[in-house]
């Protein structure tokens, strides 16, 4: 048996350290008045019917590369989007919003391309709404055929 050592020279996962802190990030969606857990209404039902045809995210969770989830709350991206962009560009990124389900109670785990897969929206795509949404939905499972 030979003993040798071998030197890494590459980084490693485990050796990442991102350049901002997850607080830090916070302060950009803070800076918009997208605070954590922020809530568009008392009532969604009612929010939902006052905003028909909107693409609305209840308890939204947005996800960025190197991190996973930074921010969560209500959004209502058809009305919203121009200010998400503009997150995203503040901080060079796309940020991916996710319904609740699909990254809170345990799915946060899984890895970061297996999660934005379930993207409503990301900030390089158009302006959502209702309709895109389902058309996109429509596409993605080939049902719009």
């Amino acid at each position: 048996m030979i003993d040798k050592t071998i030197t890494l020279t590459e980084p490693y996962l485990s050796e990442f350290k991102p350049t901002m802190s997850i607080r830090e990030i916070q302060k950009h969606f803070d800076a918009h008045g997208f605070y954590d857990a922020r809530m568009l209404g008392a009532h969604k039902i009612d929010y939902r019917m006052e905003n028909e045809g909107d693409l609305i995210v209840f308890n939204a969770n947005v996800l960025m590369s190197g991190y996973g989830k930074i921010w969560y709350g209500d959004l209502n991206l058809t009305l919203e989007w121009i200010i998400l962009k503009s997150i995203a560009q503040s901080l060079n990124t796309t940020l991916h919003i996710l319904w609740e389900m699909d990254a809170r109670f345990g799915e946060e785990g899984k890895p970061f391309k297996e999660l934005i897969e379930k993207a409503v929206w990301n900030t390089t795509d158009d302006k959502p709404t209702l309709e895109w949404y389902k058309k996109k939905i429509d596409k993605k499972y080939n049902r719009g055929k």
